[in-house]
């Protein structure tokens, strides 16, 4: 009976080649954006799920009355697994995000995204699989240094790197202890690079906020019987530091006290800050729309073209055939018509995939998953309900039409019927109308994104990579080099760039009438706001005819001025307690303007020069402002004159409104 069926079946759709080809293509292009969309779900839903103990895994930040600080004192890790009976292990980090050192080995150079500067703990907190090395000991002495399997082969072929060397940035010799297998589903933690530092121990002092906490707990816990516990060995520590009550200890503005949040909630259901959740909300209706809409379209095709059949019904039923039957047929046939649409829409999401991965620089596959096998079960999941929606209305339409109306030329299903159609097409025109008023509204508002003022004005903007000492010690010579090329206007540099995906986060303490304040720092040179062109609201911009400005000025933005609740800040006097008592004037207040993307506000930042105000900061980059009449010849020159600059560096340069249109991506 099967072969029967699948001859009958193959026989009408030859035979109805036009319906059938339309019906099937239509149906792939739907099922191709629902399963590209799909793998995207399950991709965005699967962040930081490779391993059972990371349920156990919580980044820790500081809470301030007003703020949720991501960067932590450099000893907290320590204290806290020191302290508190609930945690088994505990680390800090500093991850690179974007910024890409020069890793060297040998003759061979790259410039590496996703380096993170961590202590001994690390593997004990972030299970990564070590396939070389022995993985209680990689991370135990300065300079050891764990490269991930990818960077691995990149860098020594298919050899074992464990015991040879390589160079970071062209200034530490770190050993390579041991190689990593990263997970095929992704983290908010990016890792391709781990090294231990040698100046870790310089750095552990309280008032270095610099660095990422996580904590390992014994067993998994809610946040809030975690932040119970931590804080309550925090507040003691702090409250015995300061010698003074927890109530003035808040009262002084200092830290409210410790905050977490599960690591495997932070992509997607964060506690506080940006939450994917609403993308992945949007998506998920997108995808049951567009499976919904390819249906209603399949199955309105088909009941057109069932018409032409009726008379073959009939026959058919006066030969014999129940309704049984021929609800079986024609289920049959309307199932491998959707088998055939899958087929093609997997091999359509197959040859897209790569240009969709480039696109929006993710990693989504189909076939190399980790989940290839859930994947498949839910598109399968999805097939039926389509073969169901799709086929059921057809099937019994054209099983349950009276067989002498249909043999006298009388093909309607009475009022019932009629109502039941125009529904399906009611329901496709508005899926279809929702789509195109969708497409409106996100043209619109990337128009908007790319029109509003962001505050500052990338034009023309190099943001080139630079290493620490050209962007400390030899920056005047870099700077001057650089001036002296035809087109070139200002030369600046920052630890803030404006366009990165991942900005320095790093605070600075400072007293202000009494009164303790924590806000973002940001390292500049004098030229820094000319090159962006930002707008001076009150006071005067940074000038190198003030020779003490590199240590006793600071610029503001408003929002820190409102935060401070200055209506005239200009001449006002800060003091950094942990670092110097000499007096900082605030000599001007700059106009607000966004660093990274129009969906994060803007935060309260104070501007100082270089690294001589306060404390030391390292990463940012050097940006060159270009005349938009010489533009070609001034890079070229620029890349001619880098190699004198950085003979050990390739130049590695971008523009910032390139930059900060990718965040709109």
């Amino acid at each position: 009976m099967i072969k029967h069926f699948l001859a009958i079946t193959w026989r009408n759709l030859v035979k109805n080649k036009v319906y059938s080809s339309i019906n099937i293509f239509g149906l792939a292009i739907g099922l191709t954006s629902f399963i590209v969309i799909l793998l995207y779900l399950n991709y965005e839903l699967s962040y930081d799920t490779w391993d059972a103990s990371l349920k156990k895994v919580y980044r820790i930040s500081e809470r301030t009355d007003e703020d949720i600080l991501e960067v932590t004192p450099a000893p907290l890790a320590n204290f806290l697994q020191s302290n508190s009976s609930q945690i088994e292990a505990a680390t800090s980090i500093q991850p690179s995000g974007n910024y890409e050192y020069l890793i060297t080995a040998g003759d061979k150079k790259i410039y590496q995204k996703d380096v993170v500067i961590a202590d001994s703990m690390f593997f004990k907190v972030f299970p990564y699989k070590i396939v070389n090395g022995n993985v209680a000991a990689v991370l135990n002495k300065p300079n050891a240094v764990v490269i991930s399997a990818e960077l691995s082969k990149k860098l020594f072929g298919n050899e074992n790197p464990v015991g040879k060397t390589i160079k970071l940035s062209n200034v530490f010799e770190n050993e390579i202890t041991g190689v990593m297998e990263l997970p095929n589903t992704p983290s908010h933690l990016g890792v391709q690079c781990v090294y231990r530092s040698p100046y870790e121990k310089r750095g552990m002092f309280w008032d270095n906020h610099s660095f990422q906490t996580y904590v390992k707990t014994k067993r998994p816990m809610s946040v809030e019987e975690l932040e119970r516990n931590i804080n309550g060995i925090y507040y003691k520590e702090r409250l015995k530091k300061n010698d003074q009550s927890l109530e003035n200890f808040r009262k002084a503005g200092r830290q409210a006290g410790l905050f977490a949040d599960a690591m495997q909630r932070i992509h997607n259901f964060p506690k506080y800050g940006n939450s994917n959740f609403a993308t992945v909300s949007v998506l998920l209706v997108l995808a049951i729309l567009l499976l919904v809409a390819g249906a209603i379209n399949f199955s309105n095709l088909s009941i057109a073209a069932s018409i032409r059949r009726a008379k073959e019904v009939g026959v058919r039923k006066v030969l014999g055939s129940g309704r049984k039957q021929l609800l079986l047929q024609f289920m049959s046939e309307i199932g491998l018509q959707c088998f055939i649409s899958l087929c093609m829409a997997i091999f359509l999401v197959t040859s897209v995939l790569p240009y969709f991965n480039k696109l929006f620089d993710i990693n989504l596959s189909f076939f190399q998953s980790g989940n290839a096998l859930f994947i498949s079960f839910q598109i399968a999941m999805c097939l039926l309900v389509v073969i169901i929606l799709s086929g059921i209305y057809p099937s019994v339409f054209l099983s349950w039409s009276n067989t002498t109306k249909v043999l006298k030329g009388d093909y309607s299903r009475g009022r019932k019927g009629s109502r039941f159609r125009n529904a399906l097409i009611v329901v496709q025109f508005t899926v279809s109308a929702f789509f195109i008023i969708g497409t409106l509204v996100i043209k619109k508002q990337m128009h908007f994104m790319e029109t509003k003022s962001k505050g500052f004005s990338g034009e023309q903007v190099m943001r080139i990579n630079a290493t620490q000492k050209t962007r400390d010690k030899e920056f005047d010579v870099m700077r001057n080099t650089l001036l002296s090329i035809p087109g070139v206007q200002y030369v600046s540099k920052t630890t803030t760039v404006p366009g990165d995906p991942k900005t320095d986060t790093s605070t600075i303490a400072f007293k202000h009438a009494g009164k303790e304040y924590r806000m973002n720092s940001v390292k500049i040179s004098t030229d820094y706001f000319k090159t962006l062109n930002v707008a001076l609201k009150n006071g005067r911009l940074f000038d190198d005819r003030y020779p003490d400005q590199n240590t006793r000025s600071a610029i503001i933005n408003d929002a820190a001025a409102k935060k401070l609740s200055l209506q005239n800040p200009v001449g006002a006097v800060i003091n950094f307690p942990y670092c110097d008592s000499v007096p900082v004037e605030i000599i001007g207040v700059v106009n607000d303007f966004n660093v990274a993307g129009f969906e994060n506000t803007v935060l309260p930042v104070v501007f100082t020069i270089g690294n001589k105000a306060c404390r030391f900061q390292s990463g940012g980059a050097v940006l060159v402002k270009l005349n938009s009449n010489y533009i070609q010849q001034s890079v070229a020159a620029i890349e001619q004159d880098w190699k004198k600059i950085e003979p050990d560096f390739p130049i590695r340069y971008s523009f910032l409104n390139d930059n900060f249109q990718k965040l709109f991506i």
